[in-house]
């Protein structure tokens, strides 16, 4: 076999697959690392980008030795003129692309201590997330091909590091979208409704005596809002389970619509006109609940910021497309004309939450306002052709 073909032998080697655990990925990779130069041992030094620490990890017969250091103690790790590419230790000789030259301290003493080798490797990591070295110990194999090899070694290993650390960076972003959109959901449904409910109690404790029998209907109706609400909870707690029971219920739009007209009609004393035949039937089962909390939000606006006492909803689907008219004869926004979604958000006026929900459906917002009311408009993609 020519040095070349055992070169790309070695490479075919290399082990395929991600692990998304770091402890793991380095595992396999010093395994390999060993493996490859037919060496005793590998040993990676390196410092995370987010973290103030040297970790430390060592190939053993039983495994895994893991430490982290503070940085210091390894400062070096390497002599800075030897940072930028691979070389060989042997004994007090540097051999480093085919030079071989004098070096006091070419690895820091306390690391060349633990290291416990005559010869290594030392194989540079500069990723992105993470930067050190990987020092392959006691080689057998050390020819010609040696360092290209390490140039390319170098590279693999670094792509295992940084892969685990960007997927841990989406886990994170993943969280704390999930965590946002919970906010808006409890925000746009749950919390409000509570705060009609707290109104309503409010209305009948002011006519409790003047009007007992209106007060007890109205405390009827208080009830079932709020065990509307504890299925609604309930229905919600159930979504964030990691494994669902059953199979998942068809969101009940239309009646879902009619329970807001009632609501706000009992609530807020509002008459709600909603025009939703024209809806695809299909949005029930793919963007039901989405739709209601945008119309929902947009209502609620109207109720407690422009003292709407008339609100219309219309909605229809075409062109693979939802779009919702919503008009009140309020009092508007605070500013008059017309925005759009873009303005909403970097200026931060007009209805903010219900442009970020528009926003996070890949939708689009435009909101007229003026002393005689809103009317907003909203189109949100489906996702399949439509009615």
């Amino acid at each position: 076999m020519t040095p070349a073909e055992e070169l790309c032998a070695k490479l075919r080697a290399w082990p395929r697959g991600f692990s998304g655990d770091l402890r793991s990925a380095v595992w396999q990779a010093l395994a390999a690392c060993a493996q490859t130069f037919d060496a005793a041992g590998a040993v990676m030094a390196w410092e995370d980008r987010d973290e103030p620490w040297l970790f430390v990890a060592r190939l053993s017969d039983h495994g895994l030795d893991w430490t982290e250091h503070e940085a210091i103690e390894f400062e070096p790790l390497v002599d800075p003129a030897l940072a930028n590419a691979a070389f060989i230790v042997d004994g007090d000789t540097i051999i480093r692309s085919g030079a071989h030259e004098k070096f006091e301290t070419p690895i820091h003493q306390a690391m060349r201590e633990r290291l416990d080798a005559q010869r290594v490797i030392a194989i540079p990591m500069r990723g992105e997330a993470s930067q050190g070295f990987v020092f392959v110990l006691d080689p057998a194999s050390r020819d010609d091909s040696t360092f290209a090899l390490c140039e390319v070694i170098g590279r693999l290993v670094e792509d295992q590091v940084d892969g685990v650390a960007q997927c841990h960076v989406i886990q994170r972003e993943a969280v704390t979208e999930e965590r946002l959109r919970v906010a808006r959901d409890l925000h746009d449904g749950l919390l409000q409704s509570f705060t009609g409910v707290v109104l309503q109690l409010e209305t009948i404790y002011d006519i409790l005596e003047r009007d007992p029998a209106r007060a007890r209907k109205m405390l009827t109706e208080a009830q079932g809002m709020m065990m509307s609400d504890q299925r609604e909870l309930r229905a919600f707690v159930e979504q964030l389970r990691p494994r669902r029971r059953g199979v998942d219920a068809v969101f009940d739009f239309p009646g879902r619509l009619e329970d807001l007209r009632k609501r706000f009609r009992e609530q807020w004393g509002i008459n709600l006109v909603i025009d939703a035949g024209n809806v695809d039937p299909n949005i029930s089962k793919h963007l039901g609940q989405e739709t209601f909390r945008l119309i929902q939000e947009a209502v609620m606006n109207a109720a407690k910021h422009g003292g709407a006492s008339l609100v219309e909803v219309r909605l229809h689907t075409a062109d693979s497309r939802m779009s919702i008219e919503v008009k009140d004869n309020g009092t508007g926004f605070p500013f008059h004309g017309r925005v759009d979604l873009a303005a909403i958000r970097e200026q931060g006026i007009g209805p903010a939450t219900l442009a970020d929900r528009v926003a996070s459906l890949n939708g689009d917002l435009a909101v007229e306002s003026s002393d005689h009311g809103a009317r907003l408009e909203i189109t949100v993609p489906l996702g399949w052709s439509g009615a």
